[in-house]
């Protein structure tokens, strides 16, 4: 589709850089969902079962370890602020309650990321284990340890259960909506409820019984995640150019 046919399709013209700013947004979230997990199979990082492992980890290396347990995926959580504003102002025309509620949802899954995460838990419990003095010490905190990675329950980009699932959820209706209007392609839509789809199934599979062995649904996840990313980030920067 090209600029004058967005243009006809009324992008509005005020958010011209929120448009732009949420494609740069989408495009980053993409490129730092594939190097964390690269850098996480590469580094042989070790299993949510494997408390000592982490801990140890942490004592090693102290940034491979945050990355490894997502610490970019973390703060890539800020980057979803403007990429699912720029989609709200671009859908709000075409589908405004629905946009309205993937928004909210959407940054619900955000704060809910941040109040939540077992990284800091994991890291502080760290130092303890390391300065313990007595076997007793370090048995306590390497218990400690381990019940905050079963409550971890990662799933990649959009963090654990709590708020994985109304990230998924809004992202889910997002795509939806896209299908109503026509400032973005069609294939950002479908990718879109395939990544969110997935997601969700992913979390709430996670949340019933999590499994230390790894969720079979993350690889076809992170595939269409990425994706998408890309695509929305395509669609936000012709829909700011036609504004």
């Amino acid at each position: 589709m090209n600029d004058q046919a967005f243009n006809d399709l009324n992008a509005d013209p005020k958010w011209k850089k929120l448009y732009k700013t949420g494609g740069w947004c989408a495009l980053i979230i993409g490129s730092l969902f594939i190097v964390e997990t690269i850098t996480y199979i590469a580094s042989s990082a070790p299993s949510l079962a494997d408390a000592s492992g982490w801990l140890m980890l942490f004592q090693k290396n102290r940034f491979l370890g945050l990355v490894d347990f997502g610490l970019i995926e973390f703060y890539g959580l800020l980057l979803f602020v403007p990429m699912f504003l720029a989609m709200y102002a671009a859908l709000k025309r075409t589908s405004e309650s629905g946009a309205a509620i993937a928004a909210i949802l959407a940054f619900t899954g955000i704060a809910v990321n941040f109040a939540t995460t077992k990284l800091f838990t994991l890291l502080a419990l760290s130092d303890l284990y390391a300065a313990a003095a007595t076997d007793a010490l370090r048995s306590q905190f390497l218990a400690l340890a381990q019940a905050a990675l079963a409550q971890a329950a990662q799933g990649g980009i959009g963090g654990g259960v709590e708020g994985g699932v109304p990230l998924a959820v809004g992202g889910l209706i997002f795509s939806i909506a896209m299908l109503d209007g026509k400032l973005f392609g069609k294939s950002a839509a479908y990718v879109g409820v395939l990544a969110n789809g997935i997601g969700l199934v992913m979390y709430v599979n996670v949340g019933a019984g999590p499994s230390f062995g790894g969720s079979p649904f993350f690889g076809p996840f992170f595939l269409f995640s990425v994706i998408w990313f890309f695509l929305i980030a395509r669609d936000l920067f012709k829909i700011g150019r036609a504004a």
